[in-house]
């Protein structure tokens, strides 16, 4: 499989041809720059080598615990975390889940302790999910754009060992004797 430079520079790539493709489907060059900058969140960072020690791992610094659960739960290179669609969608879930179990009991102490603090936290939360309802295309944008990024570590992962393979099995079969 290729090393966590190659998938970077695939990644790094990919973001052009992401913000180009996003602006000639939709004739709007921010959606393409939302496409192209989640595709590179999600090759740098948010990619499906989060279930091992990784580069996208330790870019996570100081939170990279966040991370650990997740490293026990999948397999490498498993259905679950390197699947198509399906390893984004679990990512997003399980950092959707961390964030909602993190946010929700430092919410309810902030409105406790600063109730105009947490009243300007709450309006805050709700103005990001009506806007979230409010513009469909942006968050399609998003989520493509991660989805697209963790592709091309995943296809490349896949390509580069397929290659492997057959590079061994010939050489196996013309040695000398």
């Amino acid at each position: 499989m290729p090393s966590g430079k190659t998938h970077d520079r695939i990644t790094w790539a990919l973001f052009p041809a992401v913000v180009t493709g996003g602006y000639v489907l939709t004739q709007r060059w921010h959606l393409g720059g939302l496409a192209g900058i989640s595709t590179l969140f999600a090759g740098l960072m948010f990619g499906p080598d989060l279930d091992i020690h990784s580069v996208q791992y330790r870019r996570w610094g100081y939170l990279r615990w966040l991370w650990l659960p997740y490293r026990r739960l999948f397999r490498h290179r498993s259905l679950w975390s390197h699947g198509l669609m399906v390893g984004t969608g679990l990512r997003l879930l399980y950092l959707g889940l961390f964030i909602g179990l993190g946010l929700g009991p430092l919410l309810a102490v902030v409105a406790l302790a600063w109730p105009s603090l947490g009243m300007l936290l709450q309006q805050g939360l709700a103005k990001i999910f009506v806007a979230l309802q409010q513009h469909p295309e942006e968050l399609i944008a998003l989520v493509l754009g991660l989805e697209i990024g963790a592709m091309g570590h995943t296809l490349s992962d896949v390509l580069v060992s397929r290659y492997r393979r057959q590079f061994r099995r010939k050489r196996k079969t013309h040695r000398p004797r």
